[in-house]
């Protein structure tokens, strides 16, 4: 149901926040820290044993702390629903969670996509079996789809442990001097990792509170679609950080340059994506969910909106992650917009409902991309330029409207295939407009990837 939905909205969001809590952001410690550690083997070994340890120890204090606090986290964040069975298994669920993410970044900062793909699709297939099992079969509701994320991370930690165990790629302990230099690392990114989440828990609650856990649930459909967005963006920053490291360690000829014209192109091709999300999520919606979710749509185009415009974020804050010295001052920029983000949706919310959260999030984010930029330059000016990221949020929004006005004014709640089709056109005139704008950018990846078709056909 709607209301259990929102239920299940909530619980995602508290892990997903409380999870960098927990691990005191030190997730972001193992991507910089393997850069320098990797010609070490004995000292990374030790370096992730000493991570692993302290989270763990660190989930278990945490929980316990949540555990006596029940009450108040049930009233307050979870906007009233009951703390047996869905909020206890949220609080184990932590522990397990942390682990899973660890490992995760571990396999994105050595660069072994292929592995860490694999993982996740299991991971994926594992958790919709659970889901089903418990939700469709046994009729759990909310508490099946927190269950399911409980029992696929603890199967998850389960692999990661004996996998680093069989390869020797990890010692188990707890090194004090390690844990000081990736806590003084990772501390200060707290407030950057957390912004965002932090935020959402907020609305989250608000918009339960306010209006109700139905209402709620409605919007968590949309955004969704939202993290499908974020998504993206977090899977090509994992390529891009390293990448970008590395040009900072050499700085060769010409280095800023070529920053700036792959930056610029894969924010097009990022914007391609976010444009697909934003003109078909109404058709999915449409066909697939529930009568009860229908409008759910109408919240997608504006969400994806607001992650377009985070493209600049990521490009941007990473060389604040390179320089350790900078990294304390992402606390600046994400306190503000947090905080800002909670007293607009606080604000806006009780007015304008999810339409308000909406705008909260877009206004808030605004405010620390232009944070973000200035502290950025004063560490290192990498050649990027505000003008390539407004235009390129002016021209994806421009296709997003022109796709979606078949959509707005005659098909609202059907779905109809020359709307349909209408969409999938506008789509190829965006990669057509983006190909003669980077033809000499992409042509060399498109010629690559041919090469290796035909090579995989001899094969």
């Amino acid at each position: 149901t709607t209301e259990e939905y929102g239920i299940t909205s909530i619980a995602s969001s508290f892990l997903s926040t409380m999870s960098f809590v927990v691990a005191f952001s030190l997730f972001s410690a193992i991507m910089r820290f393997y850069v320098d550690l990797k010609d070490d083997p004995e000292k990374l070994k030790r370096f992730y044993g000493t991570v692993i340890s302290f989270v763990f120890l660190s989930g278990i204090g945490f929980g316990t702390i949540l555990f006596l606090c029940r009450n108040l986290i049930s009233k307050y964040v979870f906007a009233g629903a009951d703390f047996y069975p869905v909020i206890l298994i949220c609080l184990i669920s932590l522990v397990f969670q942390c682990q899973h993410t660890i490992y995760d970044n571990i396999l994105k900062s050595q660069q072994r996509a292929a592995k860490s793909s694999i993982l996740s699709i299991a991971y994926f297939f594992v958790t919709v079996f659970l889901n089903i099992l418990f939700v469709v079969f046994l009729q759990l509701g909310a508490t099946g789809v927190v269950l399911s994320t409980l029992i696929a991370n603890v199967l998850y930690t389960a692999f990661f442990v004996v996998d680093m165990a069989r390869t020797n790629a990890i010692k188990i302990c707890i090194d004090g001097s390690l844990l000081k230099e990736a806590l003084k690392y990772s501390i200060p990114i707290m407030p950057h990792n957390l912004s965002t989440q932090i935020a959402s828990l907020f609305s989250k609650s608000f918009i339960g509170g306010v209006n109700t856990l139905a209402a709620l649930g409605v919007y968590s459909i949309a955004s969704q679609f939202g993290n499908i967005s974020d998504t993206i963006h977090n899977y090509v920053n994992q390529a891009y950080g390293p990448w970008l490291y590395e040009k900072l360690n050499n700085k060769e000829d010409g280095y800023k340059q070529q920053l700036r014209r792959v930056v610029n192109m894969l924010s097009y091709v990022i914007g391609w994506f976010l444009l697909i999300i934003a003109l078909f999520a109404q058709d999915y919606i449409v066909l697939l969910v529930d009568k009860a979710y229908v409008e759910a749509w109408k919240y997608v185009p504006l969400i994806v909106l607001v992650y377009l415009a985070k493209t600049a974020y990521y490009f941007y804050v990473n060389v604040l992650f390179y320089y350790k010295k900078a990294s304390r001052f992402l606390f600046t920029a994400t306190l503000t917009s947090s905080l800002l983000n909670i007293i607009l949706s606080a604000l806006l919310i009780p007015v304008y409902g999810v339409y308000g959260s909406i705008l909260a999030d877009g206004i808030s984010l605004l405010v620390r991309i232009v944070i973000i930029i200035v502290i950025s330059k004063r560490f290192d000016d990498i050649g990027l330029k505000v003008r390539d990221f407004v235009l390129n949020f002016l021209v994806v929004a421009a296709f997003i409207f022109v796709g979606l006005t078949l959509s707005i004014f005659k098909y609202q709640t059907v779905f109809n295939a020359w709307n349909f089709a209408y969409k999938i056109a506008i789509c190829f005139v965006y990669i057509i407009i983006v190909f003669v704008v980077y033809r000499d950018q992409l042509l060399p990846y498109v010629k690559k990837a041919i090469g290796f078709l035909k090579g995989k056909r001899r094969g």
